[in-house]
């Protein structure tokens, strides 16, 4: 599936743990609702940033994913609020939410937060174009 919706933002990654992820953006309802769905495996310094217009309790599954992800959400202060690690695809249609309202929601790939020992109230600092 080809989406080709301008993006709002202008942001091209998120620092977070001590590790720079290159980002792609889902600042849309169309891009967020496609997500990684059906998109190749992310390397490891890869991810997926979801932009909302207001916090929100925002669930996401694992609908046509081929490979397991970590999915982290963050406040509008950009501080971790709520973490789900090592999804499968084999979870759909689980909905995975947090547990705090959240504006933004990062998609990386499976055992990348463990690894940097991300906990709630991190934070994380955008990377602008």
């Amino acid at each position: 599936v080809f989406v080709s919706i301008r993006h709002k933002t202008n942001i091209s990654g998120v620092f977070l743990g001590g590790k720079t992820f290159i980002t792609e953006i889902a600042d849309t309802e169309p891009l967020r609702e496609l997500g990684l769905s059906g998109h190749k495996p992310l390397l490891q310094n890869e991810g997926m940033l979801f932009i909302f217009e207001k916090e929100g309790n925002y669930g996401f599954w694992m609908k046509d994913m081929l490979f397991p992800i970590d999915i982290v959400w963050f406040d509008k202060d950009f501080k971790v609020t709520h973490i789900e690690s090592s999804l499968l695809p084999e979870s759909y249609p689980k909905v995975f939410y947090p547990n705090a309202p959240s504006l933004y929601v990062l998609e990386v790939p499976s055992h990348e937060l463990e690894s940097l020992n991300i906990k709630i109230g991190d934070s994380a600092k955008f990377i602008k174009k």
